[in-house]
């Protein structure tokens, strides 16, 4: 591999000492030397990226002892890119086959739904779901490659058997990735994940890697929205739908001027999805993604690496940085200070009202964002990463477009009087996965495009229900983008182009009403409100049938487990049970940390940060055996949590109160991983040598009872507030059956969890209709008297 194939690749302090032909020792006395490039974190080794190291090295010429035949004046550098370019291609940079169009087709649709039955299920044993679709992901990512690993895989899923061999592949599937990841810059992430799975026999993992063998090239979408709804991705971090990324980018790319961008940017780039639009329709429009400059900054350890995978199967080289400083504006990357053709970005929101002063550090040429608040400090980062010519999309809450803040305020005047307002289109509410917050996607373009006035579109009447939040389809996006167009070319006022609503409004017109970039605030009157009350009665009808038939499915699978498990008497024979106590299962020690005390107050009140950061789980927050209802302003910064580590959460977690009222446990799963536990809150987690005993399921499901709640509360030192130590929990007695009655035990309770979440969701979808059915009579009404008063009239 040259050295120009990517210059952000991870190498360990090995091969750091092999490129430069030194002893590892020496790489040792480096790191200690001033301006040595830090260290990135991969599993269990320190990691480091090229292009730092390589540059620190060029300053370093190579003392006349070790010259080793090297001309005279010889840098570290030159003798590391030398060696980096006798050093043969054993990785492709780019998958086998490269395509424009990468929208799922119902084939790969139909087999990704085959993967996620009961194969899922069958793998995952006490893993995570999440953590399977981590597999699909890394078997298709090693596929579309033709690399030795995928050969590898494949020849060891034909020709292994037992537990061991599916502890190998898994692990040799695992290396595979993380070996490409490092080569494209990001640290390695898929070992933990895998290990995590328990394959019931080795023919179900041969048969996953069979299936995905036979996925077309557009399956990884597929795989990502799996991820999204498996994952319970909190605001930071969902991903943006594909229809409303490819939104963004059909109607940013009318306002480059005609010319194809090839260099793309997004300050916030969660999964990758914003980019991987742009990556495809700038290939539709001719341009070579292996060309082109696509750069992300993204907050998500977890979905890093599905960001690199996602654009990397686009034929693209992304530079994706993994941010733990927070802002964008305050990390410092290999593409600080570069401008872009396009920029696109959905940031994190916050939605609290913005009564702080203007803040006083940082250079804002729009003016000073209030403290607290970063919505409009985003704005003013994508604008000044834009190439002049450039275009942008930002996704901003319409709160954000009309706030009463001062600072906010003069910030939109700013953007107006200058020109850089192009166009705001108001989305569909309910878009976003575990969030109903009203958005709308702001047009920017450089002020050497200064436009004279801003164009509004109000698009909330369309897209259709689905799975609980509201879909784009590809219609929808189509008449979207023909009203920008239409009205784009008839500047002169309202443009009525059901469903979408245009008007042009001069700047007068936006100072008039206070600055408002909000289009409800310039469309309101022209809008059809009989036929949204239409609309809404059919839609709540719809998600209400939907529901009912999610709870008919959900009753009937929880019916037949329920069933299952008196076949199979219940628990087991009880003499096979064992008795233990918690400390022998997690232990208490040093190392272990089985059973770990939340952080001090101290510690943590210093490090808060009410935007952005590392969530902190509460007792409040332990609510019906999950981690529910988490605080926004309850956060770490990224930077101080590195040093909380040992607080960190991960799946098969049980969390317990500490100081507080005491009650059943939270069994941490997807939702909660990688977050902080706070001061009051203690954490269990089960030892890796008892794995195979102990199912994390079963044991939070063992402490939640009524009984074991009661032994705690009644060692709970009653001074203050009730109190209870991690020693005196570790003596807390424990029952438990075969391993195997564990996970058909844990089988039931996830059916009848499924089943209450079903029918949660039916109550709320009643409660809709009936809303509905109000609005829709009460317009019917009016609509009858206004009727009536006409004709007396008359």
């Amino acid at each position: 591999m040259s050295t120009d194939d990517h210059t952000d690749q991870l190498h360990s302090q090995a091969e750091v000492a092999a490129l430069a032909g030194v002893s590892r020792a020496t790489v040792t006395q480096w790191r200690r030397a001033p301006g040595f490039p830090p260290p990135e974190r991969g599993g269990e080794q320190d990691l480091f990226r090229r292009a730092d190291v390589l540059a620190w090295l060029d300053e370093r010429p190579v003392p006349g002892r070790l010259l080793q035949g090297d001309p005279d004046g010889t840098t570290f550098g030159a003798r590391a890119r030398a060696a980096l370019a006798r050093e043969p291609r054993t990785f492709s940079v780019t998958p086998a086959t490269v395509e424009p169009d990468m929208r799922p087709d119902p084939r790969d649709a139909e087999r990704v739904r085959a993967l996620m039955g009961q194969l899922c299920e069958r793998v995952r044993g006490a893993g995570s779901r999440v953590d399977y679709v981590n597999l699909l992901a890394s078997l298709h990512f090693l596929r579309r490659f033709k690399g030795p690993y995928w050969d590898d895989v494949v020849t060891m899923s034909r020709t292994g058997e037992g537990s061991d061999g599916a502890a190998a592949l898994l692990q040799h599937i695992a290396e595979g990735l993380d070996e490409q990841l490092r080569r494209h810059g990001m640290r390695p992430a898929m070992r933990q994940s895998l290990a995590r799975l328990e394959p019931r026999s080795y023919n179900d993992l041969r048969q996953v890697v069979h299936l995905v063998g036979e996925l077309g090239h557009r399956a990884f979408d597929l795989m990502l929205d799996e991820y999204e709804l498996l994952a319970g991705l909190d605001s930071g971090e969902f991903f943006t739908p594909r229809a409303v990324a490819d939104l963004m980018v059909r109607i940013a790319g009318e306002n480059t001027g005609g010319e194809t961008p090839l260099s793309v940017y997004d300050p916030y780039a969660r999964g990758g999805e914003l980019l991987a639009a742009a990556t495809t329709w700038c290939a539709e429009q001719g341009a070579s993604p292996p060309r082109m400059e696509i750069c992300g900054i993204t907050h998500g350890r977890d979905t890093a690496p599905l960001t690199t995978m996602n654009l990397t199967l686009r034929g693209a080289r992304p530079r994706v940085f993994v941010s733990r400083d927070g802002s964008p504006w305050k990390t410092a990357t290999a593409f600080s200070g570069k401008r872009f053709d396009l920029v696109l970005s959905n940031p994190p929101f916050n939605m609290s009202d913005s009564t702080g002063e203007p803040r006083n550090e940082g250079n804002w040429p729009y003016g000073p964002p209030p403290l607290g608040n970063d919505n409009l400090a985003y704005v003013q980062h994508v604008l000044s990463t834009l190439e002049e010519g450039g275009s942008a999309a930002v996704i901003m809450p319409n709160k954000a477009g009309n706030s009463a803040n001062k600072a906010e305020k003069a910030i939109r005047r700013a953007l107006v009087e200058r020109g850089v307002m192009k166009a705001v289109v108001a989305l569909p509410d309910r878009l976003f996965s575990h969030t109903s917050v009203p958005v709308s996607v702001w047009f920017l373009v450089h002020p050497s495009q200064a436009c004279d006035d801003v164009l509004f579109l109000d698009a909330r009447q369309v897209g259709i229900p689905n799975r609980g939040k509201r879909t784009l389809r590809e219609e929808d996006v189509q008449a979207v983008v023909d009203a920008y167009r239409c009205a784009g070319t008839h500047r002169d006022g309202m443009r009525q182009s059901p469903p979408v609503p245009a008007t042009v409004v001069s700047r007068k017109t936006v100072q008039e009403r206070d600055w408002s970039l909000s289009p409800m605030d310039h469309i309101e009157a022209h809008r059809p409100q009989r036929g949204a009350a239409e609309a809404a009665h059919a839609e709540a009808l719809y998600e209400l049938e939907l529901r009912k038939r999610e709870v008919r499915e959900a009753d009937m699978a929880a019916a037949s487990a329920l069933e299952r498990l008196e076949h199979e008497n219940g628990l087991g024979d009880a003499v096979e049970w064992e008795s233990v106590v918690l400390s022998e299962l997690c232990g208490t020690g040093p190392v272990t940390r089985g059973i770990q005390a939340g952080p001090s107050f101290t510690l943590l009140k210093k490090h808060m940060t009410p935007v952005g950061g590392v969530p902190l789980v509460y007792p409040q927050n332990l609510r019906d055996g999950r981690i529910k209802e988490l605080a926004d302003d309850r956060r770490v910064a990224e930077r101080a949590a590195r040093s909380l580590d040992r607080f960190r959460l991960q799946p098969g977690d049980i969390l317990c109160v500490r100081t507080g009222a005491m009650g059943p446990p939270a069994l941490v799963r997807d939702v909660g991983a990688d977050w902080l536990m706070s001061t009051n809150v203690i954490r269990l987690r089960v030892d890796e040598k008892h794995r195979d005993r102990v199912h994390p399921g079963y044991l939070a499901a063992y402490l939640g009872r009524p009984e074991s709640v009661a032994w705690v509360r009644d060692r709970a030192s009653a001074t203050g507030a009730p109190s209870i130590s991690a020693a005196a929990l570790g003596n807390q007695p424990v029952l438990l059956p075969p391993y195997a009655e564990q996970q058909r035990f844990v089988a039931v309770l996830d059916a009848l969890d499924a089943q209450a979440m079903a029918h949660s969701r039916l109550a709320e979808a009643v409660a809709a209709t009936r809303t509905a059915v109000v609005g829709r009579r009460m317009f019917s009404d009016l609509d009858q008297a206004a009727q009536a008063e006409a004709g007396s009239r008359s």
